[in-house]
């Protein structure tokens, strides 16, 4: 009888497997933000000259593929995509940060810059109403901070608690980056 429930449970298996899909094929879309994510040249730049499209956004979280390279910091995967026309203020779905806002946390100057060429706009805000120049300047990052005002970023928008990005660089008594805003207009 052991025998019997055993080759029968085998035999239930091998049926049941029979009907599993066979190897699933990445999608387009899928293999392009593997390929953001992994900082593969060649293939982000195959798949986009196959018009895969350079705004494709993760299932999972939402996020566009401009975000991801924002987030890795890969400047050569950030040109390759917006040459290719990706949207410089694409944003993340849960706050609504752009990939100008995640780079001027950080300071990268260099991907700013790239960003602002391609049309990011230096004084559009998250849910928070938090600007890059915000971000930068709660960062202490100067030179992100020196390249958003040359872009003419507002040093007088307020975020959802009022203060504006002189309010945070006061809080953090930080003089210099007090000096830029206010050498930019910003309201004392």
């Amino acid at each position: 009888m052991k025998l019997f429930n055993g080759l029968f449970a085998a035999i239930l298996i091998t049926g049941l497997f029979a009907f599993l899909p066979g190897p699933v094929n990445a999608s387009p879309q899928f293999d392009l933000l593997k390929a953001v994510d992994d900082a593969d040249v060649e293939e982000l730049n195959k798949l986009l000259g196959k018009g895969v499209s350079p705004d494709t956004r993760r299932k999972t979280s939402g996020e566009p593929a401009i975000i991801i390279a924002a987030n890795n910091g890969s400047l050569k995967i950030m040109k390759i995509l917006l040459e290719h026309g990706a949207r410089a203020d694409y944003a993340d779905r849960t706050r609504g940060e752009t990939a100008l806002m995640r780079r001027a946390l950080v300071g990268d100057a260099a991907m700013i810059k790239l960003l602002l060429e391609h049309g990011a706009d230096p004084n559009r805000a998250d849910i928070g109403q938090e600007t890059a120049l915000i971000k930068a300047v709660r960062g202490k990052k100067s030179k992100a901070v020196q390249a958003l005002l040359e872009a003419e970023a507002d040093p007088n928008v307020q975020d959802l608690t009022g203060k504006t990005a002189l309010d945070y660089a006061k809080l953090s008594r930080n003089r210099r980056l007090i000096k830029m805003l206010q050498d930019a207009g910003a309201n004392s």
